[in-house]
């Protein structure tokens, strides 16, 4: 099984877009590869590259992949902030997808996602995830204000780190602990993993609601 995790930033910010390929193997994720600086194109040729040497890709998109018509939350977003605050943390970074800030975004994700689907729609499974709070609910209670902490905080990045190496992921020294996309992009695959696995489960999950949201949200 290989899962992609994507910290997706907007259209003309590729520096800050991060993707990681990982490898199931002995209940643990091994970093295969990690890049930065992606344009859309470089995605789609990670992505397509791995398609041609694996029956099957699971990739996680840390972007909003729909928007609600008329504007505001998507009935994914009301949930997903009620399941925060049922964490105790905080859900600021839960936006609607229309919001000024959040609106370029969201144009690229969708953009991605369905050119992903597209070309590879026999080989690719897409799931929307919140990396945030994919940490945040595999946190012991006691650190779970790490989950807000790492976006600005050196040290609670290096505990992040040296938490989903001891947890989840081998060779992950190939991980910047200075670089939130880079710790982002593995979030975003390990809440794709945990979506897509036969053994395990996510922590919160919505489904697809056709027409109008066609790809789940996970975390």
């Amino acid at each position: 099984m290989k899962i992609i995790g994507i910290d997706l930033s907007g259209p003309s910010n590729h520096k800050d877009t991060a993707a990681v390929v990982c490898r199931e193997e002995q209940n643990q994720l091994y970093i295969e590869d990690l890049q930065t600086g992606l344009s859309d194109q470089a995605i789609i040729s990670i992505i397509s590259k791995q398609a041609k040497e694996n029956n099957k890709i699971y990739v996680g998109i840390d972007a909003p992949l729909s928007y609600q018509d008329g504007g505001g939350d998507r009935e994914a977003d009301r949930e997903l902030r009620s399941y925060a605050k049922h964490l105790g943390v905080k859900s600021g970074s839960i936006m609607p997808p229309t919001l000024t800030r959040m609106i370029y975004l969201t144009a690229r994700g969708i953009h991605l996602a369905h050119m992903i689907k597209n070309s590879l729609s026999d080989k690719v499974e897409i799931v929307e995830v919140h990396p945030g709070i994919a940490l945040a609910s595999r946190l012991p209670i006691e650190d779970r204000s790490q989950a807000v902490l790492y976006k600005k905080d050196e040290q609670s990045r290096k505990f992040v780190h040296k938490w989903l190496s001891e947890v989840y992921f081998q060779l992950v020294d190939h991980v910047e602990e200075s670089s939130t996309h880079q710790l982002d992009a593995c979030l975003a695959a390990l809440a794709c993993w945990h979506w897509s696995s036969e053994i395990k489960s996510p922590a919160w999950h919505m489904p697809e609601q056709l027409p109008h949201h066609p790809f789940p949200f996970s975390c």
